[in-house]
């Protein structure tokens, strides 16, 4: 294999990892935003449960 090959080969792979590395990017970005929601969906339905609130803790209240 010339070292022109080897040059043009290194390039494409580079090139591939780019795009897959903007791809995976992308798949993380969008798994943080939905876990935003989840968290906040999750948030609503224990302050709906009174789940965060002390059951025995006058003080607390």
């Amino acid at each position: 294999m010339s070292t022109v090959t080897n040059l043009q080969q290194v390039k494409w792979q580079r090139h591939a990892d780019e795009q897959a590395l903007k791809s995976l990017d992308a798949t993380i970005a969008d798994a943080e935003k939905a876990l935003v929601i989840l968290l906040h969906r999750r948030r609503e339905l224990v302050n709906r449960l009174g789940i965060n609130k002390p059951d025995h803790d006058p003080e607390a209240a």
